[in-house]
């Protein structure tokens, strides 16, 4: 099932796809950045198989990153996958690649140039000698391609040029070459040239092998443009060219993008047909050379964009980073997790299959099971997939939310959290994310883990960590409370290392590793606010209940605005609390009613405990005012607490004076009477 996020980048990259006769643009190429298991080659694969119409190239350029391949042949496997057959167009025809392809793979002698010459005007000779029979050319590219470590299959090339014979290739090569700039003396023959890309390629210094391998790239291009523009290629080809490169950030692929985009921009002549679409998990080196200054935290998803006009379909407008003064550029987007609509979309065909039992007392279930995943993951395309494919081991009389309990826990036979973590965790240095992430995980903000300077006593290296962490798009998102902009770990990331926290032992007479990192967050908090939140955290409702309830009596003495103290209690219900096998059995009631009995508030306090309490152990509307904070669903999946939510607000509303505090009371207890899906 496609999400409507892979659909629109599919429409995208189709209008760029489709050419009417005359219509000569360059597109530039498209990097689509994601963390892991964001989607970015579920995404490759789509649009490889939705493609295959139109000339493309697919590669995953990790998968030939080892040390041995360079951008040559990265072009090579992208000529040949371009000129397969297809039925609706003519091959396409790449004779001036294939013949600088064929001189760099020949073996020329390095020391004597006119003996390298010798060998060159003889291959190219034996090559012409057969005027229609391809064998001779076959033989010669497959001979010398092995021993430089070219694809095996380097006899692909020869279809590419046939007929090169009645084309006069050579001069157009020698052409082409004449308008690379050389630094030194043009040379007078064709044979001369390629001898001398031949010598930068195969035993030159780093500059000149890039040189060379720009040369071979502006032959590709230009031959494509050829293709396009002569003998009723315009009029013919009605689609452009696609090639998709996953894993872009690789090192090969990095240096493969480098090289396109530069040799694109140096060009000259009609802009080339290539839609190129490449994904990676970071920023490769020719992003971070394009942008001018630093890059904020979640800039590029600014390509999601809000209709233009009420209820219309969002819009897919990726940011364009180009080089001051024109040339270079690319255009970037990230991809941005599955909404609420997509998640519940995915999660109809799990409820159309569980039992009934399964899903009693749960009203509209394919909303419910699709808010609730949704809160869960955070619209994370791997950890969506997991849990709701967790959700089918199961004995049928087991009711959905236990089942997404014992699959969001940190340890039993059903949980997946390991398994996510171990994905989402995988490119960070594993001691340091071992060592810090699960105790910043108890913090709201990163910022505020790496101030924290009693949870790394005596080692500056964890709060480095956290601190790099903060600008990293791959492990933290931006969320927006009190009119700022903070750093935090994704939902999902922060969830699961929560419940690994729950289950750090404790040395022998120590406190808790829990207790202890909300104790420390507690005492370095800089307002009552967030010490409440983390003393919340440790367990400690009464006093976090009797904080709140002295705020209250400043509402009721106007001091305090109510719509500021609802704020704070929405604030402080978004604390954590520690995973206990115990409780997973227990439905909402019976654990409010656990809370409660534990609390021991004085009488004046109840109503306050009580819905603290409530808040705490249930998710919250979509009105609720930090909405954009942790929370968890799985604490009341079935919104069983809202009425005594609704009813404490309505009490408390009953001791104010003044009548707009009493209507911001009762109308927060309103957002309570509806379920929230």
């Amino acid at each position: 099932m496609q999400s409507r996020r892979d659909l629109m980048i599919r429409k995208f990259v189709g209008q760029r796809l489709l050419r009417a006769h005359g219509e000569h643009t360059r597109h530039p190429v498209l990097l689509l950045l994601g963390p892991r298991g964001s989607g970015k080659t579920a995404l490759s694969g789509r649009l490889e198989n939705w493609g295959r119409r139109a000339p493309m190239a697919a590669l995953d350029l990790a998968a030939l990153d080892d040390g041995v391949h360079h951008p040559v042949d990265v072009l090579a496997r992208i000529a040949f996958q371009l000129n397969a057959r297809r039925p609706d167009f003519p091959p396409l025809a790449l004779p001036s690649f294939a013949v600088l392809l064929m001189a760099l793979s020949t073996e020329a002698d390095p020391e004597s140039r006119d003996a390298a010459l010798g060998q060159m005007r003889e291959a190219l000779r034996t090559g012409r000698a057969e005027d229609h029979s391809l064998a001779v050319l076959r033989e010669l590219v497959t001979s010398v391609g092995v021993p430089m470590g070219l694809p095996g299959w380097s006899a692909a090339a020869v279809p590419l040029i046939q007929g090169w014979q009645r084309a006069r290739v050579w001069w157009g090569v020698h052409r082409r070459l004449g308008r690379v700039p050389r630094g030194g003396s043009r040379p007078q023959v064709p044979a001369d040239a390629l001898v001398e890309l031949n010598q930068h390629f195969r035993h030159g210094t780093a500059a000149q092998r890039e040189r060379a391998e720009s040369v071979l790239l502006q032959a590709f291009l230009a031959d494509l443009q050829g293709a396009y523009t002569k003998r009723g290629g315009d009029r013919i080809r009605t689609l452009r060219c696609l090639v998709l490169l996953d894993n872009a950030d690789s090192e090969l692929g990095d240096a493969f993008l480098q090289a396109l985009v530069e040799a694109r921009a140096a060009g000259s002549g009609l802009p080339d047909p290539l839609v190129v679409v490449a994904s990676a998990r970071r920023a490769p080196d020719v992003l971070r050379q394009l942008e001018q200054g630093p890059r904020q935290l979640g800039n590029y998803l600014s390509c999601w964009q809000q209709p233009e006009q009420e209820d219309g379909p969002e819009l897919f407008v990726p940011r364009m980073v180009a080089r001051p003064g024109g040339g270079a550029r690319l255009e970037v987007a990230q991809l941005r997790p599955l909404d609420r609509a997509e998640v519940q979309e995915r999660a109809g065909p799990y409820t159309k299959r569980m039992p009934q039992a399964a899903l009693a007392g749960i009203t509209h279930p394919v909303a419910w099971l699709g808010r609730t995943v949704h809160e869960l993951t955070r619209g994370h395309p791997a950890a969506t997939a997991a849990v709701l494919d967790a959700l089918e081991d199961f004995a049928p009389e087991v009711p959905c939310g236990r089942r997404l309990r014992m699959v969001m826990a940190p340890e039993g036979p059903h949980s997946v959290a390991d398994e996510l973590l171990e994905l989402l965790l995988q490119d960070l240095p594993r001691e340091l994310a071992d060592r810090a992430l699960p105790r910043a995980a108890a913090a709201v903000t990163l910022g505020q883990a790496a101030s924290a300077t009693g949870l790394w006593p005596q080692a500056d290296a964890p709060a480095r960590f956290l601190r790099a962490l903060a600008h990293d798009d791959r492990h933290a998102e931006r969320v927006a409370f009190d009119g700022q902009q903070h750093s935090a770990l994704p939902d999902i990331v922060r969830r699961l290392l929560l419940g690994r926290l729950s289950l750090a032992p404790a040395p022998s007479g120590a406190v808790p590793p829990w207790d202890l990192t909300h104790e420390l967050l507690r005492d370095t908090a800089e307002s009552g606010r967030a010490r409440a939140y983390h003393r919340l955290a440790g367990g400690d409702i009464q006093g976090t209940a009797a904080y709140l309830h002295g705020r209250f009596l400043g509402v009721c003495e106007g001091d305090v605005p109510a719509q500021t103290w609802c704020e704070e209690l929405s604030w402080v219900q978004r604390a954590p609390h520690r995973w206990e096998a115990d409780a997973l059995g227990r439905s909402a009631g019976a654990e409010f009613q656990h809370r409660i009995a534990r609390a021991q508030s004085p009488p004046d306090q109840l109503t306050v405990t009580r819905l603290l309490v409530a808040g705490w152990i249930t998710t919250h509307p979509a009105a609720d005012p930090y909405a954009a904070l942790w929370s968890d669903p799985l604490g009341d999946p079935a919104a069983e607490l809202y009425p005594k939510i609704a009813d404490a607000l309505q009490t408390l509303s009953g001791r104010l004076n003044d009548e707009t505090d009493h209507d911001v009371l009762w109308q927060r207890a309103a957002a309570y009477e509806r379920k929230p899906w």
